[in-house]
């Protein structure tokens, strides 16, 4: 009925197609009538889950978590292709049910299946919007003992700053990789977390790579994705700096640009040309207390450095210590300070040379 509906121009969704699909597979070599309800009653309570997430991309999570690689495009044909029979459906929908708590909790670092400990790196995942790490972590849910799913989640996390976040690289690769790592730990033959990080290697950018993009990335923090990055940056560095962790969250603290996004008199030294780019370079950015960031307004440098004196932030006293002035070759000096910081904060010593 739905192929035929569908041939007339009715619209039906992904969803309805596998369903129609796999339902036909198991009642087309009989199937009774409780045994359809059941069905229908397994397949909605699965849906029902994934409330607002999209249902092909949690079916392609979940085939990438343990299968070969495969698009959105061609998942449908190839579980068709590959779910021939009753033992092949009802393997495929107990599969499903088995990952989808998985799949729903890796967008909400608030749910219950993660550990106090776990949270945080799902938190900067959901902040860094990458989910190419989904078909791995699922597959690692499934392998190992919590203890080693925090290991893999902090790797996953690194892993992620450094190749989207720092340095933009190209997500195909990424992919495939961790679908590679995903099905080989769904095989066995990764039967070890060690043997998993090693495995991510190919897309671990390294330090001599890593170190520059860093030191000339640009956050244009009008993005509310941006600046909650630009702030992570910031407090990491701090915490890194002086064991202190400060809750980035709190409307205590704020982004500082040193020069400001909307600068007056007294910032001559910045043409037109460099005004914007240098704005937004992450060595011109700093933290500070909301009343102090009031008091510093747009104001001229000397000024600004009378109250970045005053703040509780190391980060923030180094840039009135160490500064006279104010230009594009300071601000570059200082990123540089900064990436150089980076690689110890952000590195994975097993994927390190």
């Amino acid at each position: 009925m739905f192929e035929t509906l569908n041939a007339r121009g009715v619209r039906l969704s992904p969803t309805d197609l596998l369903k129609n699909y796999l339902f036909s597979v198991i009642c087309g070599e009989k199937c009774s009538e409780s045994e359809l309800d059941a069905l229908e009653r397994r397949w909605h309570k699965m849906v029902d889950k994934l409330d607002s997430e999209s249902f092909p991309s949690f079916l392609r999570a979940h085939w990438n978590s343990r299968k070969s690689f495969v698009r959105e495009a061609e998942l449908f044909k190839t579980i068709r292709r590959t779910t021939p029979d009753r033992k092949a459906v009802f393997d495929l929908l107990r599969q499903m049910e088995e990952d989808v708590d998985v799949y729903v909790a890796l967008s909400n670092p608030e749910d219950e299946l993660w550990h106090e400990d776990e949270r945080l790196f799902i938190k900067q995942l959901r902040m860094f919007r990458v989910r190419q790490p989904w078909p791995l972590l699922m597959a690692c849910f499934r392998a190992f003992d919590r203890s080693e799913m925090f290991r893999i989640l902090r790797t996953v996390s690194a892993i992620s700053f450094r190749y989207n976040v720092i340095s933009g690289l190209a997500t195909n690769k990424q992919e495939r990789t961790y679908n590679t790592v995903a099905q080989q730990i769904s095989e066995g033959s990764l039967s070890s977390i060690s043997d998993v990080i090693k495995g991510l290697s190919p897309i671990y950018v390294k330090d001599n790579k890593f170190s520059p993009a860093f030191s000339e990335k640009v956050l244009r923090t009008t993005s509310s994705r941006n600046k909650k990055i630009a702030l992570y940056i910031l407090f990491s560095l701090e915490n890194h700096l002086t064991g202190k962790s400060y809750d980035m969250d709190s409307r205590k603290y704020t982004l500082e640009h040193i020069l400001p996004e909307n600068p007056q008199e007294g910032w001559d030294q910045f043409s037109d040309s460099i005004l914007e780019e240098a704005t937004f370079r992450l060595g011109n950015m700093t933290i500070i207390e909301e009343s102090l960031n009031k008091e510093a307004g747009n104001k001229d440098f000397n000024e600004k450095r009378k109250h970045y004196e005053k703040s509780i932030f190391e980060i923030t006293r180094k840039i009135a210590e160490e500064n006279n002035e104010w230009n594009l070759d300071r601000i570059a000096e200082r990123q540089r300070w900064m990436a150089k910081q980076a690689r110890t904060i952000w590195r994975i010593s097993q994927l390190s040379p």
